[in-house]
């Protein structure tokens, strides 16, 4: 009796990790033509499908993943027609109620019950064989319960009132990854002590994880990070170089990509102001490529004058980078440094010419 019992045990434990491990998408939309329903990850990599018969279907996909992911569906149906989601949140955007996703998390069991809307992105023109839907209430589980219940722009402009809101969600929230993965995406946007804050209010299971590990590690050493020296890095000529030259009263630090569009369009402002610029300040510009022949083909394609370096994240010198210029992984990201490597200022994204001008005088 004993063996049956222990068998059973096993064959139990061995179910609830199976179920552990996979997704399961109930769908009920009358008004959903037939076709197939896919499974896709942010990026858009389809993962897996169903058939859809008068709306009904069932994708059961196993996941290896030990963390929940952001996902997304979409739908094709027998005439071609895609049809692209998105879900009504509880949150706002912008201060608008109703913020739309198409995103929600890999819980174990999501249900879609409801007819679908057709007048979403109305003032947008589409081609005839795509078509924006917006999806009946999503009933999934705690994840993305947490997700749709936090404002899509909380961690957009992060300001000296967003720490205190973020800590309020994550009293309300203490399980939440999308939480735990915006703190960390964000992390070099709050100081050691405010990160620290953030991780003893997260509770549960989601403290053992690999995200929340990885961010406890790195955030201990944010507070001997003055005893951290900045690195040499690899230039054009692929020779080590430092990045800051002393001679120079002020740096301006302006991360890119080949890769990355904005970067790109911003290139011939860098010029311009690099052309008109005082000679007591420097310009360097730090790709974070992967790819060091797309970074050189980029670099003979665009012409920069100035002083041209190259990182990635899989450099054991990146984290020092990360921390020293507080880059969290947005780009192009632009950082005004003084002679004494004290940032001054930073910004994310596109600026215009006077933004620039304004940004290197300091104002």
């Amino acid at each position: 009796m004993k063996y049956i019992f222990f068998v059973i045990i096993a064959v139990l434990t061995i179910s609830c990790k199976n179920k552990e491990n996979q997704i399961v998408i109930k769908g009920n939309i009358p008004n959903l033509p037939d076709g197939t329903m896919y499974l896709s990850n942010l990026e858009g990599d389809r993962i897996d499908s169903a058939k859809t018969i008068k709306g009904v279907f069932i994708i059961t996909h196993k996941w290896n993943e030990k963390e929940p992911k952001y996902i997304k569906i979409d739908h094709i149906d027998k005439k071609g027609i895609l049809r692209f989601f998105s879900f009504t949140t509880n949150a706002k955007y912008k201060g608008v109620a109703g913020w739309q996703t198409e995103a929600f998390l890999s819980d174990p069991t999501i249900v879609i019950d409801g007819n679908l809307k057709y007048d979403t992105l109305v003032a947008i023109q589409f081609p005839a064989n795509r078509k924006p839907v917006t999806g009946p209430p999503l009933k999934a589980g705690q994840q993305t319960e947490a997700f749709y219940n936090i404002d899509g722009d909380l961690f957009e402009n992060i300001t000296p009132e967003t720490f205190p809101i973020i800590k309020e969600k994550l009293i309300e929230y203490p399980f939440s990854y999308h939480l735990l993965y915006k703190v960390n995406e964000n992390k070099n946007s709050f100081s050691p002590q405010q990160v620290d804050e953030f991780l003893k209010l997260f509770k549960g299971e989601i403290t053992q994880s690999k995200t929340f590990r990885n961010l406890s590690a790195y955030n201990k050493k944010r507070f001997t990070e003055k005893n951290i020296s900045l690195p040499s890095l690899e230039n054009i000529s692929g020779e080590k170089s430092a990045i800051l030259d002393s001679k120079y009263k002020k740096h301006l630090v302006v991360f890119w990509a080949s890769w990355c569009g904005p970067c790109r369009q911003e290139i011939p402002l860098l010029k311009k102001m690099y052309n008109k610029k005082d000679e007591s300040i420097e310009f360097i510009s730090i790709s974070i490529d992967d790819d060091k022949n797309a970074w050189k083909k980029a670099l003979s394609e665009e012409k920069m004058d100035w002083k041209q370096l190259i990182i990635n994240d899989k450099d054991p010198n990146y984290e020092k980078i990360q921390m020293h210029f507080r880059l969290n992984g947005a780009i192009p990201y632009t950082v005004l440094l003084d002679n004494n490597s004290k940032i001054l200022k930073s910004t994310v994204g596109l600026s215009s010419e006077k933004d620039l001008q304004d940004f290197i005088e300091n104002k």
